[in-house]
């Protein structure tokens, strides 16, 4: 009844949008950008960031916002529900010029980043890569094998191991945790050191970060070398990368495939840069003290809604222990609650799990929330599909296809094909329940028989780079990122979505691999990719099957699946 009502009062919902200040830092990857102007589109309300890159401009749910600096590609992106904070990179309009060989230089970025993965002495910043052999002025390095965890938390490692330092605060109480790098003078008159943590900046000690989890650290004493973080640095820098950075990937050199020489990470690897908490919950020795474990951070973590995902997950799938799961879900409902993104994480895993009602429950609250997003729709018909109420699924894409003809929704070509796809099959394969002859149901015959996978991820701002390597060894790689892709990201944001489809080539049977690599998305939270593999598509013989892969190693390439591609 809410879905209904919902669907006959979109306009007026679509109307009534929250207005609401947006925040954000601009730079050029290394620099802030200041004078970048930020305008709504359609209206003369427009702001400037200024000399450090931040800016403030009052938008409402729907609104496009336009930024442009000169020598840059133009940004645009729309306001959604749970927008607050964009913090963009914007990138150059790149020039070729001629080849210019140097003799007697330091190291290029691109070497450093070549060298990084072999090379334990090289460190990533927030503005390229520091080689410490090459660095005038005082820096301390430090690898993974000389960082023996000393106490209970970064503070106490570093007021143990570092004799010259001061460290105030304590584990019990990090907030107030300070480090401070020169000790001339006054404590009074000093700066504390800032923290930049596989690239992103902390005024405050990281004390919150397991030591466990750090692969390399070097501490920059030299004002020059610091001058890049701006007034900031005035008290010197830490610079600590962690194991969910070690796989950033190089770029590779001109005439070598991606194929021969970008390794995967299994799901074994991955499992083992895991977050502690779950680690710990898979190392329990029964159920019971797995739930220990999870009462033990529930409290720590009980503003992250992804680790009560994760806690879920854990419980139904790997220990089959569904009763305490769903009580999780149950006891935190609240956490998810209004949030879109969130709750289609927790969709996926329903879907995954073969748990369709409830995915269906799921997908009519983000609907709900987000009634003008075309994913919705095309959600929502899945769902119903999935538990049999093939008749909703129908009336739900025909009420998408009226919305957009009427000017409510606004329209995308790649999403108008991809439903296009999901409505002529499921007209084909349910003919019957839909009192339709399914001989006049016309389909795209390239997709007959074939094998299909649609891709759909949680948060718009996810930035990753699929890679499909055939039998042959051959690759295709899909980028979604600003740098490479804005169009079709701006497109996604306009109309509201996010998926993709592809087709395996029929006439290459044999095993195909597919890899991702996760790019973030301009935050610290993990995204989740759901993949919907169809083989036979079309036919009787016509399979499905959901997985869903939950990304938080940026830069990392990892496996999502090999599948054997049948002769057609």
């Amino acid at each position: 009844m809410r879905l209904l009502i919902v669907l006959l009062c979109l306009p007026a919902l679509m109307a009534a949008q929250e207005s609401r200040l947006i925040k954000g830092k601009i730079t050029d990857g290394s620099e802030p950008l200041p004078d970048v102007t930020i305008t709504i589109e359609g209206e003369e309300t427009s702001a400037y960031t200024n000399s450090e890159g931040r800016y403030e401009i009052e938008a409402e749910t729907g609104d496009i916002l336009h930024y442009n600096y000169t020598g840059m590609k133009e940004i645009r992106l729309k306001v959604e529900d749970v927008t607050r904070f964009l913090n963009l990179v914007m990138v150059p309009e790149y020039t070729e010029l001629e080849e210019v060989t140097m003799t007697r230089r330091l190291k290029s970025q691109q070497e450093l980043q070549q060298e990084y993965p072999e090379n334990e002495r090289i460190i990533r910043t927030s503005f390229g890569f520091l080689d410490p052999d090459a660095t005038p002025g005082r820096v301390i390095s430090l690898t993974g094998d000389q960082i023996n965890p000393i106490g209970i938390c970064l503070l106490d490692y570093l007021r143990n191991r570092f004799a010259n330092l001061i460290v105030q605060g304590s584990c019990s109480n990090p907030e107030t945790g300070r480090v401070f790098l020169r000790t001339q003078g006054s404590i009074l008159n000093q700066v504390p050191a800032i923290f930049d943590v596989d690239g992103m900046i902390y005024t405050t000690a990281a004390a919150w970060l397991d030591i466990n989890q750090i692969e390399r650290m070097a501490i920059i004493y030299n004002r020059s070398m610091a001058v890049r973080y701006g007034s900031l640095a005035a008290g010197g820098v830490i610079v600590i990368n962690t194991v969910n950075s070690r796989y950033a990937a190089a770029k590779q050199a001109p005439g070598i495939t991606t194929a021969t020489t970008k390794k995967s990470l299994s799901r074994e690897q991955l499992a083992e840069n895991a977050p502690t908490y779950l680690k710990e919950m898979r190392m329990a020795g029964s159920n019971t003290e797995a739930q220990q474990v999870y009462q033990q951070y529930a409290e720590k973590y009980s503003a992250s809604p992804f680790f009560f995902l994760d806690a879920y997950e854990h419980f139904y799938s790997s220990r089959s222990d569904r009763e305490f799961a769903d009580l999780i879900i149950a006891d935190n409902q609240f956490r998810f609650a209004g949030n879109a993104v969130i709750l289609k994480a927790l969709g996926y895993l329903y879907q995954e799990q073969g748990r369709e009602e409830k995915a269906r429950d799921i997908y009519k609250e983000v609907f709900i929330l987000r009634p003008e997003y075309s994913q919705s729709y095309l959600d929502m018909a899945n769902a119903y599909r999935d538990t049999r109420q093939y008749a909703k699924a129908a009336a739900l894409l025909g009420r998408y296809q009226y919305l957009l003809t009427e000017g409510y929704l606004i329209g995308s070509d790649d999403f108008w094909l991809i439903q296009q796809h999901d409505s002529d099959n499921l007209f084909a394969m349910e003919g019957e329940n839909l009192g339709t002859d399914m001989r006049q149901v016309t389909t795209d015959p390239y997709l007959d028989g074939a094998t299909r996978l649609v891709f759909e991820w949680n948060d718009s701002e996810a930035e990753f780079e699929l890679q499909f390597i055939n039998p042959n060894g051959a690759t295709y790689d899909w980028k979604h990122t600003y740098a490479d892709n804005s169009e079709r990201i701006e497109d996604e944001k306009i109309s509201g979505y996010g998926t993709a489809e592809y087709v395996i080539d029929p006439s290459t049977p044999g095993p195909w691999q597919v890899n991702v690599t996760y790019l973030g998305n301009k935050s610290l939270t993990p995204s989740y990719l759901k993949v919907t593999t169809y083989t036979n598509f079309g036919t009787s013989r016509q399979q499905k099957q959901v997985e869903t892969f939950k990304l938080f190693l940026k830069g990392a390439s990892q496996e999502l699946m090999t599948l054997n591609n049948p002769l057609r």
